[in-house]
């Protein structure tokens, strides 16, 4: 099957708009790429993380009916020839788009990463080899897709290779800033029991289908950020690790919540955070005792102990 795909060339307050457009004339998928190699960063609760200069690819069927794209298009901006490219894609193109973005990854030694099609719930579909994911180990699949939230991001693996490296069974992590809940899957499936936390309501919704897809729901409490305010003095030092893969600002504000979730001794996991405000969150964090920082390219993951 081949596709025609859109590309339009937007900026960051004109993508949603865009995004709606297309999809009510019969966009079957969305993909958003940066057009200059811009810096994505996971997101903090409410957040979708865009680049400044996005290509926005828009999937339709060859067969579907689009009369009323051009003047949808044309609406937003009469001049919209100028910055939109149509193509064909064939059907393995597309695969081999999507397979760009696949993390296929070890952690710790003890949690492989995987994308869904791998595993053996897709019909069809064998299981995985046993050289790729011992049955020793814990196996989360992910679908492959944006650098936020798939594991691809410096950020995400420097939290789940601690995760994978220190979780133990029956502990309880608090996951605040969940996103696509690779971080609180990735404990229920090491035995912990999870409460995730997202204020945007897409990324409960993607916790709640990756929790149910990996069998592991009943460990994971997925909550709103309303929700979780709700009920938040029922976990005061209820916690052994709250892990939040956000961004340094919200770290900091959040200091005296996630001091006060943890348990005594608890482990904390921040990440989203540049190398230039290491010491600015750690000097939000008095009472914690950090090791010494984990870092890839311009990225920290900053793990301590409140004793």
């Amino acid at each position: 099957m081949s596709w025609l795909q859109l590309t339009i060339a937007v900026r960051t307050q004109e993508a949603a708009r865009f995004e709606e457009v297309l999809v009510a004339n019969g966009a079957v998928a969305i993909t958003f790429e940066s057009q200059i190699d811009e810096v994505v960063l996971e997101p903090a609760p409410g957040e979708i993380p865009l680049w400044e200069h996005i290509s926005l690819l828009a999937l339709f069927p060859v067969a579907a009916s689009i009369s009323g794209l051009n003047g949808a298009l044309r609406a937003l901006d009469p001049d919209i020839h100028q910055r939109l490219d149509v193509a064909f894609i064939a059907e393995e193109d597309w695969q081999k788009r999507l397979a760009n973005h696949t993390v296929r990854a070890e952690f710790g030694g003890r949690l492989w990463l995987l994308p869904k099609r791998e595993s053996a719930q897709y019909a069809g579909l064998a299981e995985v080899p046993a050289e790729s994911a011992p049955a020793d180990k814990a196996v989360l699949y992910l679908e492959p897709g944006l650098a936020f939230g798939s594991g691809s991001h410096p950020t995400t693996r420097m939290c789940l290779e601690w995760i994978a490296s220190h979780v133990l069974p029956d502990q309880t992590v608090l996951d605040f800033g969940c996103g696509s809940g690779i971080l609180a899957v990735a404990a229920a499936l090491l035995g912990a029991r999870v409460v995730a936390v997202d204020y945007d309501d897409q990324a409960v919704l993607a916790t709640r289908e990756n929790a149910q897809f990996n069998q592991v729901s009943d460990r994971i409490a997925i909550l709103s950020l309303t929700e979780f305010e709700n009920r938040q003095q029922r976990w005061a030092g209820d916690f052994d690790v709250v892990v939040a893969n956000i961004l340094a600002s919200p770290i900091i504000d959040l200091a005296p919540l996630f001091s006060r979730a943890l348990a005594r001794p608890g482990q904390l996991v921040l990440s989203g955070i540049l190398d230039r405000q290491a010491q600015q969150v750690v000097d939000s964090y008095p009472e914690v005792d950090f090791a010494p920082i984990t870092s890839e390219a311009e990225w920290v993951c900053l793990t301590g102990k409140l004793g």
